[in-house]
């Protein structure tokens, strides 16, 4: 088996090969632990994030196309996997009630809802790619190689997208829209 191409590998799991799995796993398995270890910082949580990943392929390994590169398929999965920890995160964040009066004085609610207004009209005014891009380096934190192989695309064409649609941004918050 370790002659054989990712590709093939996935391609004879998807059919049923528990060795072409093993295969797999042997091969990604530092990598896709490192990528959630450098995410989330906890060696637990990046444990559980590396199991969910390969649950995730199992259930979707029918959904591989073969003819498409496999290791950009793998880390696309791997961050979806990744958003849906973010999302978890977010709805379990709580602010404790104790009873005091809650109030901050830097900033208030309305300032936060325009400013998240603002933000989503300014990614609206991108293509869905290019907004992806720009959160995934801006807000997310990933490495461009990272998205580049998520998206199937050179680095440079993710750079160069994540610069461009940055400078579009600027452009457009120079001009008041």
């Amino acid at each position: 088996m370790r002659e054989r191409s990712d590709n093939e590998l996935m391609d004879l799991y998807a059919t049923g090969s528990e060795v072409a799995f093993n295969e797999l796993f042997r091969r990604y398995d530092g990598r896709a632990y490192g990528y959630f270890l450098r995410r989330v910082g906890s060696e637990a949580r990046a444990r559980d994030l590396y199991q969910e990943l390969f649950l995730k392929l199992h259930r979707f390994r029918a959904r591989y196309d073969p003819r498409r590169p496999f290791e950009p398929w793998f880390f696309h999965v791997a961050h979806s996997v990744m958003i849906d920890e973010w999302r978890r995160r977010q709805r379990r964040a709580e602010v404790p009630m104790d009873g005091r009066e809650l109030r901050s004085e830097e900033v208030d609610a309305e300032s936060v809802v325009a400013a998240r207004e603002e933000a989503e009209r300014a990614l609206g005014s991108l293509s869905l790619e290019h907004a992806r891009i720009l959160v995934d380096t801006k807000v997310r934190g990933l490495e461009h190689g990272e998205i580049a192989a998520a998206l199937s695309k050179s680095v440079d064409a993710v750079k160069q997208a994540a610069s461009r649609s940055l400078r579009r941004l600027r452009a457009a918050h120079a001009l008041g829209h």
